[in-house]
């Protein structure tokens, strides 16, 4: 049987032409997802999360030399601990010893942020010390060190 369809000849299958009910081997041709189920990254927010990263990134070229300077004005403090803990030293051999050390680390401070006192048993080293690195135009990043040993006699 045919079926006239807007001027066109259709064929239909055999089981539709006899109005029967039963349903046909084919399926109809899968259609693409809509628009908005599918999943990805726009070039927009690929430059956002760049630019975010970029940021992050050179925050972190900033923040890290100051951390490892602290890091490395830590370990001179207690290994100068371990070497003049227990020898009778003076407040000028413990000055000496501490410049002597900072010369081979390589840790620039100004005289008045390394202080010595006299304590109880001993004395007592105190080290508070600024360090500033700029950021993005006015934005500057501060790291404080502050760190206290005592060494006794």
């Amino acid at each position: 049987m045919r079926a006239l369809r807007q001027g066109a000849l259709l064929m239909l299958p055999p089981a539709a032409a006899a109005g029967s009910n039963a349903a046909s081997h084919r399926r109809a041709p899968a259609r693409p997802a809509p628009r908005s189920a599918q999943r990805g990254i726009t070039v927009i927010g690929f430059l956002i999360l760049a630019s975010l990263f970029g940021i992050v990134g050179f925050a972190g070229l900033k923040l890290v030399p100051m951390y490892i300077q602290n890091m490395r004005l830590a370990t001179v403090l207690e290994d100068v601990r371990k070497e003049l803990d227990g020898t009778n030293t003076t407040a000028g051999q413990i000055r000496v010893a501490l410049g002597k050390r900072f010369d081979v680390e390589g840790i620039r401070l100004p005289p008045e942020s390394v202080k010595i006192n006299q304590a109880r048993s001993g004395y007592e080293v105190s080290v508070q010390h600024d360090t500033r690195a700029p950021f993005i135009a006015d934005i500057w990043f501060l790291v404080t060190f502050d760190k206290q040993i005592e060494i006794r006699r």
